[in-house]
């Protein structure tokens, strides 16, 4: 018997949206019913491309679609929107982060999928990036010990305002679009923070939010360090590559540039070049954030075929929009963030 393709949408079909396209369109168990986006063109040229009909209303689409899924790549500001319309259509959803900008919202967000028993996952990419399962796997096995210190940094001089001109805007702006992603790094390859401290600055005058941040987070029995800059000059343009740092009680996990991988046990060291798989579609240097967008859809299809709950759950990312609001309150009042007081 030939498994059913699961009937999904794309809603919001800008910057990053392209990706998403690309990547379900190699994955054998979906099909592209339609695109939307209020800016229409963007709609049709998306579909003219992938397939299915366009659409410039989520309401138009709901109503005359009959759909397994929807895939919510909008900006921040309408996904409670989408969200609670999704709910209310009886319709499970993929959404992109930051989930909200205010916990509230956001609570609101994974009730109203919960009320309906609908599934909910949140885009959080980064923990689907082919090095980063490489080194979730290197710790679970034990080389290193318990990790008890680690460090992970996103710093470039890219720019990254051309493709995301809303980032100009935004009076919240590093934190919510990068370190959102190291924090959820050091929760997955660590475990969850106790309290955090953040400081940033804003080095570009031409932008409104923060474009540098270091955080400090304190775990149960380990520290992790989370920096990211949008304003470091390098002659080495790793963009955007993410690095990590672990440090055990038997050893280390480093990921360095050009996803070079050293493992340090009590009696060996490895070095490894991680090889990013080519999709066809994926081009340097996005191809690792790239093919993450495979594997986290690779994955909510197999939570959706066995009822599992997915790793990035809308239940689960509160947690980490409650340390990402934290570090902004830490910010405000230059004093520790308790992790949880949001979720209260």
């Amino acid at each position: 018997m030939t498994q059913k393709k699961y009937r999904y949408a794309l809603i919001g079909c800008g910057f990053f949206a392209q990706n998403h396209l690309n990547a379900w369109s190699q994955n054998p168990d979906v099909e592209l019913v339609a695109t939307c986006d209020v800016d229409f063109e963007k709609a049709k040229t998306a579909a003219a491309i992938f397939g299915g009909r366009a659409y410039e209303s989520a309401e138009e689409l709901y109503a005359n679609e009959e759909l397994d899924f929807v895939d919510i790549a909008t900006t921040p500001p309408t996904h409670k929107m989408m969200v609670e319309l999704a709910a209310a259509n009886g319709v499970a959803a993929i959404c992109q982060k930051p989930l909200a900008w205010q916990m509230p919202d956001a609570k609101a967000m994974v009730r109203a999928m919960a009320d309906k028993n609908l599934p909910f996952m949140v885009h959080e990419n980064f923990r689907f990036q082919t090095p980063m399962r490489k080194i979730k796997e290197v710790i679970d096995s034990g080389a290193i010990g318990r990790p008890f210190f680690g460090r992970i940094y996103f710093r470039t001089a890219h720019d990254v305002y051309s493709a995301q001109s809303w980032l100009v805007e935004s009076e919240r702006m590093i934190i919510v679009d990068v370190a959102v992603h190291l924090f959820d790094l050091a929760r997955y390859f660590i475990g969850e923070p106790k309290t955090i401290f953040a400081s940033a600055q804003r080095v570009n005058p031409k932008i409104k939010g923060e474009d540098s941040a270091t955080i400090l987070m304190h775990m149960e029995d380990a520290t992790c360090i989370v920096d990211a800059s949008y304003e470091t000059k390098s002659d080495n343009n790793t963009y955007p590559q993410t690095f990590v740092i672990i440090e055990g009680t038997r050893g280390s996990v480093t990921l360095s540039a050009d996803y070079q991988l050293q493992i340090i046990s009590e009696d060996s060291v490895t070095n490894e070049k991680i090889t990013i798989p080519d999709h066809g579609w994926t081009t340097e240097p996005w191809n690792g954030i790239q093919d993450s967008v495979v594997n986290i859809n690779r994955h909510w299809i197999e939570c959706l075929k066995t009822g599992n709950i997915p790793e990035t759950s809308g239940l689960d990312t509160l947690k980490l929009l409650d340390i990402t609001l934290g570090a902004y309150e830490s910010i405000d009042s230059g004093q520790v963030f308790n992790v949880g007081s949001l979720l209260k």
